[in-house]
């Protein structure tokens, strides 16, 4: 009641226009929290995928053992903070396919978006998998 009765007159203006920019600074706020980190891991996936076709393509130039680069992909995922999920969903590929020599190296590195909403509903996770491949020539690998 005492909030309606300061919403009608003239002091109740001011009060109507701060809620206002409240509700619209909180809205803007859920609206960074929840777009954010998708757009972050977006930009940092691109060096992470990079670093780690490089690091496969470098390990198999060495040894000539494709499980032995996978499992130099892996370790370098999981130095990178790399849950054990998104790691299982990442995939390195030797090309050309078969018994003939490697030329490069696809890797597919899976990441997840940590928002508040795929968080607490397990349904909207998928919305948030951010996914970036990178193909790497295994004689110039750094």
């Amino acid at each position: 009641m005492r909030l309606r009765c300061l919403m009608l007159d003239e002091s109740g203006m001011i009060m109507r226009a701060i809620v206002k920019w409240g509700i619209l600074v909180v809205f803007i706020g859920l609206i960074i929290v929840e777009v954010g980190p998708p757009i972050w891991i977006r930009i940092f996936a691109v060096q992470n995928v990079d670093d780690v076709a490089s690091a496969a393509a470098c390990d198999y130039r060495m040894y000539h053992d494709e499980e032995t680069a996978r499992e130099t992909a892996a370790e370098k995922l999981r130095l990178m903070g790399h849950s054990d999920e998104e790691i299982e969903e990442c995939v390195v590929e030797f090309l050309p396919p078969g018994n003939v020599g490697k030329q490069t190296v696809r890797v597919t590195v899976v990441k997840y978006a940590n928002t508040l909403i795929t968080r607490h509903i397990e349904q909207l996770k998928r919305f948030a998998r951010i996914t970036t491949t990178k193909e790497v020539n295994i004689g110039e690998a750094r």
